[in-house]
């Protein structure tokens, strides 16, 4: 065989070579521009944009066709008005019938018109509110769209967009316009499914790709959101919508990449563990430290316009502002909504309760706008702090009407570190014209400023707190007394709370503990559930615990306040024995219920009206769409003994059970959240038990378990027995 050698064919391959090195070159510079790739580790890093930590207050804005009817029961969502009459709500049905006859929902678009909507004005409301930012609802789960939309169109196979039908303008557009020459920054919801889509309910996976994707990245290209709120998730996983994929295209390309906030709601079970903003819904005692959040909530309960609400079921302007408050203080934005009506007018009493929000923050803004969670979020006086209601009212309870015996929030906290300053809010004021600020030692010289009146404060050291005084009480001179707030000057600077990990390796029982702090802070800590001090254990390096302990602990640094204390219930765990079991079958038992009045897991102890064997634990089994309640019972089969762990995944609340020990808690009356818990099983057969119960709204019921090392899983069909 004789090599060839001839000139052109060397120099074909030399450029051959060239043209792929060239090529690899520009695959490699494209991977690197793609910053963040389509995994949830990934998208995660992304931080939230400075301006919207910075902003603290926003407007949210139901508006659409359930604008028309305008009526649910108090207590209940205007904007779920089509759900309501397609899923047997008797109280909508029986209003639809009288007011409309036997027009449909769709038809209701017609009445729709707009006709007042004057978007200007909408945007000075805003400004003046002091809000930063508005979200308005692009499209809400009955798939209307406000813009000029052609996939709604051929999607629905009828007009079913704003400037079609109804306004027959672009009403996302023109209030963006409207915005976006005032200071407030333009943001918008998007549900991701819809209830009634033909092409959602034949083929998810084929509405995810055909009409979310397209209609998503459109509003993303063309209106360019500083803000974009998904919602309407949960019917479907992350993976059906392809959020990663989404998420990843907005941060590396979307001309919004560097500015956009993006949120939670991305497929079920994502809310509260993965994304970017946790979004808590009504749910005032929901706190995430060491994670941005925002929590939005209606003026009264309903976000759309309710005609049934009255004035009494609206939160007062003084209940509004100690919400804003108290989220703030606790590093997280407000939300509040609005509801405009079909005309397109803003209800008067949300109007005024703007108007006076935007008074205080005028006076008071610096101790909201740019600042971060103080080491000390509020400072309680003494009583019972158990609470149970969570409405807003309750933020009055916990402040300035307290129930017998019942602890109140003195003063709320709030930093701002660029300027190393401390506010103090007070949510009234003093009787005796003095307040107590207790555990804090100020230097000498320190000004304390009153903003209300922008004068000067005296106060004194008095051992170890510090006493303020005020000056007489002047109508004339205090505006906006919804709330008062102090500025103490070139003081707050703090240490970081230390985080606590407890890691079981290789199954074992005994937790070896680690402690992170920043860099040339000196971390002390404790077993025995006492404050750490300067004369405790010094860590250094992980330890073994060798029985149950809480560990505090708590960084120390010269020249900076010690900051908040870590605390975690760190477990060493017992094996837990498998138990004997006879003659068992496939698939788990269930009881369901339907108890009158207020649910909760107790309901589980009433009498069933149903029961039978289910497959998995789910709320698949339910006879009705809310307010019902559930109990499965059996066995879960261990294949290998070691540590696992156990995760509900519901809306409302539930239990988990094994052996008739608790493992997960996952009570109380909220959305979809996950919460875990460990134990230590040999091999064999183990008792499972999981209560669970839905208050009304949506309803979600998930169980994963997860062995130490390996792949959480939801329980399967495969280990269930009964």
């Amino acid at each position: 065989m004789h090599k060839i050698r001839h000139p052109k064919f060397l120099a074909m391959i030399k450029l051959i070579v060239r043209y792929c090195l060239l090529l690899i070159f520009l695959l490699m510079n494209i991977i690197s521009l793609a910053q963040y790739q389509p995994t949830w580790e990934s998208l995660d890093q992304r931080p939230v944009p400075q301006w919207f930590k910075d902003s603290k207050f926003g407007i949210f804005i139901h508006w659409g066709v359930y604008a028309v009817p305008g009526y649910c029961t108090k207590g209940n969502y205007a904007e779920w008005y089509q759900h309501g009459l397609m899923s047997g709500d008797t109280a909508r049905i029986n209003y639809h019938q009288k007011k409309f006859g036997n027009r449909t929902y769709y038809d209701l678009a017609n009445d729709f018109k707009a006709e007042l909507f004057q978007p200007n004005e909408w945007a000075k409301l805003f400004e003046q509110s002091g809000a930063k930012y508005i979200v308005l609802t692009s499209k809400h789960h009955d798939g209307f769209s406000l813009w000029p939309d052609a996939t709604a169109n051929k999607t629905w196979g009828f007009p079913w967009n704003a400037n079609n039908i109804g306004p027959k303008r672009d009403l996302l557009g023109d209030l963006f316009t409207a915005v976006r020459k005032t200071s407030v920054r333009a943001g918008m919801y998007y549900s991701l499914y819809e209830w009634f889509n033909p092409l959602w309910k034949k083929d998810p996976k084929k509405y995810a790709r055909e009409h979310m994707w397209p209609q998503a990245q459109y509003l993303i290209n063309t209106y360019q959101p500083d803000v974009f709120w998904t919602d309407g998730d949960w019917d479907a996983s992350a993976e059906t919508w392809k959020s990663k994929e989404l998420l990843a295209w907005m941060y590396n390309e979307s001309p919004v990449k560097d500015k956009v906030v993006t949120y939670d709601r991305w497929g079920s079970g994502i809310r509260f563990k993965h994304g970017s903003v946790y979004t808590p819904e009504y749910q005032p005692d929901l706190d995430f430290e060491d994670h941005a959040w925002e929590e939005s909530r209606g003026m009264g309960f309903s976000y759309g316009y309710n005609r049934e609400e009255d004035a009494w079921d609206y939160n007062s302007t003084q209940s509004l502002v100690l919400q804003l408050i108290d989220k703030v203080s606790r590093g997280g934005n407000f939300l509040l909504d609005i509801g405009p009506d079909e005309h397109g007018k803003i209800p008067p009493i949300m109007q005024e309760r703007l108007l006076q929000i935007g008074d205080w923050l005028t006076i008071n803004g610096e101790a909201i706008y740019n600042t971060v969670r103080w080491k000390t979020t509020a400072q309680w006086s003494e009583g019972r702090r158990d609470y149970s209601s969570k409405s807003g009212d309750m933020l009055l309870k916990i402040t300035i009407d307290p129930d017998p015996g019942y602890a109140v929030k003195e003063v709320f906290y709030t930093y701002n570190p660029i300027h190393n300053d401390l506010y103090a809010l007070l949510p009234k004021f003093p009787d005796n014209k003095k307040i107590v600020l207790n555990d804090m030692q100020l230097p000498a010289g320190t000004v304390i400023t009153f903003l209300s009146t922008k004068t000067q404060l005296t106060w004194k050291q008095v051992g170890n707190h510090v006493e303020v005084e005020f000056p007489e009480y002047n109508p004339n001179m205090i505006k906006a007394p919804y709330a008062f707030a102090i500025k103490i000057s070139g003081f707050g600077k703090f240490t970081a709370k230390p985080t606590i990990h407890a890691a079981y390796t290789n199954g074992s029982p005994q937790p070896t503990v680690s402690i992170h702090a920043a860099t040339n802070e000196a971390v002390y800590y404790t077993l025995d559930g006492t404050e750490p001090t300067q004369q405790s254990a010094l860590y250094s390096k992980p330890f073994v615990l060798s029985k149950t302990a809480t560990v505090k602990a708590k960084a120390f640094r010269n020249g900076l306040i010690a900051g908040a204390i870590a605390e975690e219930r760190v477990i060493r765990y017992e094996w837990v024995n498998a138990v004997a079991v006879e003659n068992i079958k496939p698939g788990i038992a269930y009881k369901y219920f339907e108890p009158n009045g207020k649910i909760d897991l107790n309901a589980v102890n009433g009498t069933a009206v149903k029961s039978g064997i289910a497959t998995v634990i789910s709320e698949e089994v339910k006879q009705r769409n809310q307010k019902y309640a559930l109990s499965f019972e059996g066995y879960i089969k261990v294949q290998q003994e070691g540590m696992y762990q156990f995760y509900t995944l519901s809306d409302d609340g539930s239990k988990l059970l094994i052996n008739e020990k608790e493992v997960v808690n996952n009570d109380g009356e909220h959305g979809s959240v996950e919460k875990a818990g460990k134990t230590l099983l040999k091999k064999g057969y183990h008792k499972i038990n999981v209560v669970y119960f839905d208050a009304g709204g949506g309803n979600e019921l998930k169980v994963y378990w997860q062995p130490e090392g390996g792949t959480k899983e939801l329980i399967s069909a495969a280990v269930l027995f009964h």
